[in-house]
Formats: C-alpha cells, sequence, structure tokens
C-alpha cells in the first residue's frame, strides 16, 4: 500500500520554526522562562524571541534550555536537551514535558510512553495524566477517561492540571454536540484561570465554538465577544478561528470552516495545524489548487504531520485520473445558456485504468439517484456533485482523514463525494452502487438543512433509501448486528449521534447505522415519509434530535424510544425467539457446506430462513441452499431459490452469474438482464459479463445499451478480441451506423482472418450501401 504510514524516528532530524509550544498551564515554573512565555502568549512574539534567546546564553540548566529550544522552533535540540537532562536527573516533570514535545510534533504513541514513564515514578503526577488523556481521547479510547477523571476529582490537583482537564473535557462535550455540560465545564475553567491567574485564550475559543454550535444560521462568529476579547490579549492567537473551525468541520460544515481556517492563518502564519486543516477543508471543497498551496506551505513549516505529508502524495497522484463531466441531468431543461452552477452537471474523477468502464455506470446511477431523492427531499441541487472513486483504499482514506487504515467505504463533503472502487475491495465485502447511492442521499440531507442534520439521521436516511429506492433494495442487516439489537444495546433516539462520533464499543458505528436506517424505517411506516423533510426543516432551523422528534412527531423522544422498540419486537420477534437457533443452524450450514454435506446443507439452511427470509448477507442460506439443490441435481430449485435470493437483494457474483446463465439458456431475456446489470454493480470489471449482458441486450433490440456493454468489455482487454470486434459490429449494424459497423468488422478479420460469421457480417453491410 503507498500510504502505509510514516515511521518517524525517534531522534528528531528537522527544526521547525517557532510557535510549536502550546501554552503549558503552569507545567513549567522557573520564573524567567515563565516571563518569557507570557510574551509569547500576549503575542509579542519579536519580544519573546529576545527573552528566550537570552535565557539560552545565561541559564545551565538542561530542561529550562530544552524548553528554550522548543519555543524558538529547534525540536531537535529540544529532543536533545530533554533527553540528556532527563539522563542526568529524571523527573515526572521532566518526562512530561518531554512528552509534551512528542506530541507536538504528531507522535503520540512515543508521547504516551513518557507520560506513562513519569507516571510509574509518580501515579498521581496530574500533568502526565492530562497529557496521556489528550492523547487517548482522540483515539477514541475510552481508557482516556481512567486518566482523566483524577485529575478532575482530586482534591490536591495543581490547579493548570485541572484547567486542562476542564479544557479536554469541554471539547470532547462540544463534539458529542453536548453544549450545556461544555458550557458547565467552561464556566469551571474560567474560576480555576482566574484564581490561578492562568491564561484564558483557549477557554475563549471553546466558549466561541458553544456559541457558534447555539446561533442561528448566517451569525458571524468572528462578532463574538469571546473573539474579540482574545485578540485583544493576543492579536496573533490563531486558534481563537481554528478552534471553532474544527466544530465546523465535524458537523460538516465545510465553506464556513474555510473561511474560518483562512483567519487563522492570515493572522498566525504559522500555526501549522490550522494551515494543515485549512488545505484539508480546501480540498473537502473541491478547491485542489489552493488544497495544495496550503500544505504545501505547511510541510515547509512542520514535516512531521503525516496528514500533510499523505495529502501531497495523493495529490500528486491525481495526475493518474480522468475528469469527466456531464451536462444538464434528466428533467431538466437543456440546450439554454445557463451557469455551471445552475445546470448542476456530474464531474466524475476516475483513475485512468477504470474510467472507461465505471464511467458510464457511475454517471448513470448518479443520475438516477439525483432524480429520486430531488423528488424525494424536494430539493433542487445547486452545484455540481463531483463523485471520486479511488482504486487504492489507502487513497480514499487519506482523501477522507489524511492518514490511512479507515474502515469506511465511501464519505460525503457537501457536494462531493469520494468512495472505494470496486476494484480496491473483495467481492463479498463491497457493493460498490449502493455504496454511491447512499452517499448521494447525502448530499441532498447535507445541503437541504445547510449541514445542520445529525449524523445519527442523515445516516439513517441514507440507508433506509438503500433498502427502500436503491439498487440492491430489501433490508439487509449483519448477523452481528441483530445480536447486538438482542442484547439491548440500541441507544435512545437523542443520544444516536454518540454511537458514530464517539463509539464505546469496536461494534457500535456498524450498529448505530442500522438501528439510524430502522428508525428511518419506523417513521415511514408509522407516519409516513413526508416526516423525513419535516424533521429535515427541523434540523435546519437548528433544533436539536429531541426538540425536533417533539416538533415533527408530537411525542418526547422517551416515547418515540418506546415506540420504536416496539415496532422492532414486531419485526424481528421471530429472531430475537429463535436467535441462538438461528446462529446454530447458520453455523451448521457453513461447516456442512466446506465438505459438501448437501443433505446438512439443505436442512440448517431452510430452519435459518425459516426464521430470517431476508437473510442476503455474506453467507447467505440461499446461495448455499441453491449450490446444495444444484449439488444433488435439482436446478430447478437451485433456480427458485436465487430468484428469490435476487429479489430479496442478494448480489454474490457467481450465484447471479450462474442465475443469469439459466435464465437466458430458457430465453428470459429480460430478467436475465437484470441480472447481469445488478453484476456490475457489484464487479464492473468482469469483460465476459459485459459480453453477456451485450449479448443479451442486443437480442431484446436494445443495441444502444448493448453497444456500452460491447465498449466496456472491449476496454478490459478480453483475450479474444475478435468476439469482442464482432459484437461491436453487430450492436453498430442494429444501430444502422454500418460505416462503424465495417470498421469493427475489418478488425475482426484482422485478427481472425477466417472468422465465418464476421465473413458474413462484412457481406450484410456490402448489400446495405
Amino acid at each position: 500500500m503507498r500510504f502505509a504510514g510514516i515511521v518517524i524516528p525517534m531522534l528528531l532530524l528537522f527544526a521547525l520554526p517557532a510557535a510549536a509550544r502550546g501554552i503549558h498551564y503552569g507545567a513549567v515554573t522557573d520564573t524567567a522562562l515563565v516571563a518569557c512565555d507570557q510574551l509569547t502568549w500576549r503575542g509579542q512574539r519579536d519580544a519573546a524571541s529576545r527573552c528566550y534567546r537570552g535565557l539560552l546564553t545565561s541559564s545551565s540548566s538542561l530542561a529550562i534550555r530544552a524548553e528554550v529550544a522548543w519555543a524558538l522552533g529547534d525540536v531537535k535540540s529540544a529532543n536533545e536537551l530533554f533527553g540528556a537532562a532527563v539522563k542526568q536527573r529524571s523527573t515526572p516533570a521532566l518526562l512530561t514535558r518531554w512528552g509534551e514535545l512528542y506530541a507536538e510534533t504528531h507522535q503520540n504513541s512515543e508521547a504516551l510512553k513518557l507520560y506513562q514513564e513519569a507516571l510509574q515514578a509518580d501515579k498521581n503526577y496530574a500533568f502526565a495524566q492530562v497529557g496521556a488523556a489528550s492523547v487517548l481521547v482522540y483515539q477514541f479510547a475510552t481508557q482516556a477517561n481512567a486518566y482523566l477523571q483524577p485529575v478532575m476529582e482530586g482534591s490536591a490537583v495543581p490547579p493548570g492540571a485541572r484547567l486542562r482537564a476542564l479544557l479536554l473535557a469541554a471539547r470532547v462535550n462540544l463534539e458529542d454536540s453536548d453544549t450545556s455540560r461544555a458550557a458547565e465545564l467552561l464556566s469551571q475553567a474560567t474560576q480555576v484561570a482566574t484564581a490561578a491567574q492562568l491564561p484564558q485564550l483557549e477557554i475563549y475559543a471553546l466558549q466561541a465554538s458553544v456559541e457558534l454550535l447555539l446561533s442561528p444560521l448566517g451569525t458571524d462568529v468572528t462578532q463574538s465577544s469571546w473573539v474579540k476579547k482574545a485578540l485583544a490579549e493576543n492579536p496573533a492567537y490563531g486558534d481563537i478561528y481554528a478552534i471553532p473551525a474544527h466544530f465546523y468541520v465535524i458537523t460538516r460544515r465545510t465553506r464556513e470552516a474555510v473561511d474560518l481556517y483562512k483567519r487563522a492563518v492570515q493572522i498566525q502564519p504559522d500555526n501549522w495545524e490550522a494551515r494543515v486543516d485549512y488545505g484539508s477543508s480546501l480540498l473537502r471543497d473541491n478547491q485542489i489548487s489552493a488544497a495544495r498551496e496550503q500544505m504545501e506551505a505547511a510541510y515547509k513549516g512542520d514535516p512531521y504531520n503525516v496528514v500533510t505529508v499523505n495529502t501531497l502524495r495523493l495529490l500528486d497522484s491525481l495526475k493518474d485520473y480522468d475528469v469527466l463531466a456531464y451536462p444538464e441531468i434528466t428533467g431538466h431543461e437543456t440546450g439554454s445558456v445557463q451557469s455551471l452552477r445552475d445546470q448542476t452537471p456530474i464531474v466524475l474523477r476516475l483513475h485512468k485504468k477504470e474510467s472507461a468502464v465505471l464511467g458510464p455506470y457511475a454517471r448513470k446511477l448518479t443520475e438516477e439517484a439525483i432524480a429520486v431523492y430531488t423528488k424525494q427531499f424536494n430539493f433542487k441541487l445547486k452545484e455540481p456533485v463531483v463523485v471520486e472513486v479511488y482504486p487504492n483504499h489507502e487513497d480514499f482514506a487519506v482523501r477522507t482523514a489524511g492518514e490511512p487504515g479507515l474502515g469506511l467505504l465511501g464519505v460525503t463533503f457537501g457536494y462531493v463525494v469520494a468512495m472505494d472502487s470496486p476494484s480496491s475491495r473483495a467481492t463479498d465485502e463491497f457493493h460498490w452502487g449502493t455504496t454511491l447511492w447512499h452517499e448521494l442521499a447525502h448530499v441532498f440531507t447535507l445541503e437541504s438543512t445547510d449541514h445542520r442534520v445529525p449524523r445519527w439521521f442523515s445516516e439513517g436516511i441514507s440507508v433506509y433509501e438503500e433498502w427502500s429506492s436503491g439498487p440492491v433494495k430489501g433490508i439487509s442487516i449483519p448477523a452481528e448486528v441483530y445480536a447486538a439489537f438482542k442484547a439491548g444495546k440500541a441507544l435512545p433516539v437523542a443520544e444516536l449521534d454518540r454511537g458514530f462520533i464517539r463509539p464505546e464499543t469496536p461494534g457500535q458505528v456498524m450498529v448505530s447505522y442500522m438501528q439510524a436506517g430502522l428508525i428511518c424505517e419506523f417513521i415511514d411506516r408509522e407516519f409516513g415519509t413526508a416526516r423525513f423533510n419535516d424533521m429535515l426543516a427541523a434540523f435546519k432551523s437548528g433544533m436539536d434530535t429531541s426538540k425536533a422528534v417533539q416538533s415533527v412527531f408530537k411525542i418526547s423522544p422517551k416515547e418515540f424510544d418506546t415506540r420504536f422498540n416496539a415496532f422492532m419486537q414486531r419485526e424481528f420477534s421471530n429472531l430475537f425467539d429463535h436467535f441462538d437457533a438461528w446462529e446454530n443452524d447458520r453455523s451448521t450450514m457453513q461447516a456442512a457446506f466446506s465438505h459438501a454435506d448437501w443433505a446438512t446443507v439443505m436442512q440448517s439452511a431452510q430452519a435459518a430462513l425459516s426464521v430470517l427470509p431476508n437473510d442476503v448477507e455474506g453467507g447467505s442460506p440461499y446461495v448455499a441452499l441453491a449450490r446444495a439443490y444444484n449439488g444433488t441435481d435439482r436446478a430447478a430449485q437451485a433456480q427458485t431459490t436465487l430468484e428469490t435470493y435476487f429479489k430479496r437483494g442478494g448480489h454474490d457474483p457467481e450465484a447471479l452469474r450462474w442465475l443469469a446463465t439459466r435464465l437466458r439458456s430458457q430465453q428470459k431475456f429480460s430478467e436475465a438482464a437484470l441480472v447481469l446489470d445488478a453484476i456490475n454493480y457489484v464487479t464492473p470489471f468482469n469483460y465476459e459479463v459485459h459480453g453477456e449482458l451485450g449479448d443479451t441486450l442486443l437480442t431484446l433490440k436494445r443495441p444502444a445499451e448493448a453497444l456500452s456493454e460491447f465498449q466496456a468489455a472491449l476496454k478490459l482487454d478480453p483475450p479474444d478480441r475478435a468476439t469482442a470486434y464482432y459484437r461491436l459490429a453487430r450492436a453498430l449494424q442494429a444501430l444502422q451506423r454500418n460505416a462503424e459497423a465495417r470498421k469493427n468488422v475489418l478488425m475482426v478479420l484482422e485478427v481472425a482472418p477466417n472468422f465465418r460469421p464476421a465473413q458474413q457480417l462484412l457481406l450484410e453491410l456490402a448489400r446495405t450501401k
């Protein structure tokens, strides 16, 4: 994998410009050094630099010299000096400060080791506890609480450590959309900072973030009293804009984030973290050139940030992609002179090795989705939809989060959709057509609410649309999610966002996706799909989930949960009542399948399907049952089984290929075409499937569609090129494009001079001149 991660060695090799060292809140106590720090915190950078340089020559303390080198941007020297100081005399305070150096240079694992070493020396050293928590909390590690709580609740905790703990907790609560709790914590933080005379700049930035999240649309956060107060204390404090911008990012309001990050780097050009985030936000807004400019500047200032390095490599790779722009979609007036924004075309960014085959399918599905969603949500898109498809999953991960290792299949940034290519994953774990359909629903729910829709409802609608209007219809839920529902692990609707943003268990995100989809299914059946738009309007107006539920359904969130749980029992009571038997039957079926014990496979598969007839996920009993029937010469029953499987949303390519062959042999060409077309939304790079679909469409007198399939087959470089050209010629003949047909026949005869069907077709074409 091209972006498998970047290992930065323990010895720091480069020097960073100034401003890498953050506010330490009393973790450093030397009065001369703190006097220099206070100049920095007030934005008096030149005076601070002179002050630090004076200490560099006057102080004999290795620890102080390390802090000074760090403040002056010489990270290499700071690291060496910390190492020498620890070797001379190791203390929890010194180890913790060394850990902070690593944390601020994006080396969290090394930082955590140093924090833990400090805590081995003093298990109650509060600054090390907060440092460890700050590293772990952004890895969604629940053990962060074990470090944070003692600092929050202890009686003999230094005020600076308590302040850092309160600020971290406030930030986490803001990320969980709990503005009330965040405001309480910030009030406590203000009291601690005031009593201890500690800097309050970060408090101001977080208070501005609370204001931002609670304000009506269009409110200018730059006019907040908190912003003015911060800039009065430090005119170069870029985080007064960058921290609120972060909350725009996590609420998917990219363009507002871009504006704030731009202000942050204008007043503090060497705020490299803000510059990276600025570049990332520009990239999410499809401003490729501007994003590169910011990332290149950030790399020059901070070469340690892997997000910067990975993003620059990704941007370099875009030269290998085609950009395909399509005109007005079906249903809009064509031929008129309108701006690109009014026309709402589709732009596809596809890898050159895949664009010729994938492009027509991606375009068709995108057009269909936009037509469906425009009607469903009564919202017309105002800009082009950009769809990016990455054949290397790690490229997609970098595009999304700046680092490899992302578990998602697709992501939406307003009008930009990025996703894995079907070539990036095994066919049994990825239906690319469904993923694209899911992500395009996000474009509508995000844009129609000015990005105010909570994550759970946006995801819920996307999952619901997968099941109801997408290329694979029918409710389809993984077995492990059913187990979680049976165990009562669903969250209350008012807290469901937490399952996406800060999951407590590895499987909670998937459970939350499925629960959100089922809630939307419940809303559809109990209240009607019109309530979807009512909910979206409530969210756009600024309501949270609890208020939206009360306003739209006229019941409390608690009553909503009660009615949803009753719906779940009605829908899945048979499964919940026989869950252990269902799991056992599935397990027995799979074991028997592995050694072709068809009698056992049939018995256990039928038993499993009697409990859950819609079991079409991976390892579906339908596929095993059909194989068992086929293995015992009962092809008709195998066909019937797979027809049911297909209608319920099953999409195993091998099973569907067998079904299509049977249907074609029975001259059921319309049914066969549907099955073959469905295969291409799972695995579109099979030239045989394209050829068979083209033949079927030609039989159905649909030559234009057949031609597209034959072109795709030829672009996949089939070994039998003579047949590929012959198929093209037949489709062109049916379209009365005889000159082009003749050229393709000649290509056939050039490859295979004795190909008799081609010779016959050439004679037919000669007679039609």
